[in-house]
């Protein structure tokens, strides 16, 4: 296949995704359904755009003993949204791949620790659409 005839695939197929996702509705703002089942937001909708590797990366501090939920959203429904827990030294906590790419994931550290949240989408296509990460927690 010659280059030019890639690139026309690669930008029709752009093309088609970046109108497919704005024809079905923003599923960004019906992110926070994820945090019904008792849990409560933070108050902060974490909202970026991601990189030239696909991936936005976000930081916080997780605080032993409290169960929290963390959601992964975008208005792209055909690409799946990979979600990476870290601690700081990189070590994986936590993927989404292994469990059928599900949008939120609970959890509890038993002491307080600083994570590393990335939010990728699975695909070689740049993709430009926001993601949003929402973080829930129980009350007691």
């Amino acid at each position: 296949m010659s280059q030019i005839l890639k690139y026309i695939v690669l930008i029709t197929i752009s093309t088609l995704i970046a109108c497919n996702a704005k024809s079905q509705g923003n599923t960004i703002k019906s992110c926070d359904s994820f945090l019904n089942s008792g849990y409560v937001s933070d108050g902060q909708e974490y909202i970026a755009k991601p990189d030239e590797n696909n991936k936005a990366i976000f930081h916080t501090t997780f605080y032993g003993g409290s169960q929290y939920r963390i959601v992964a959203c975008s208005d792209v429904k055909e690409i799946p949204l990979l979600l990476s827990v870290y601690d700081t030294e990189k070590n994986l906590l936590f993927c989404n791949k292994n469990y059928d790419y599900t949008p939120y994931w609970n959890f509890t550290f038993t002491s307080t620790i600083d994570c590393i949240i990335e939010i990728e989408f699975d695909n070689e296509i740049l993709i430009q659409n926001e993601v949003m990460l929402l973080i829930g927690f129980k009350e007691k």
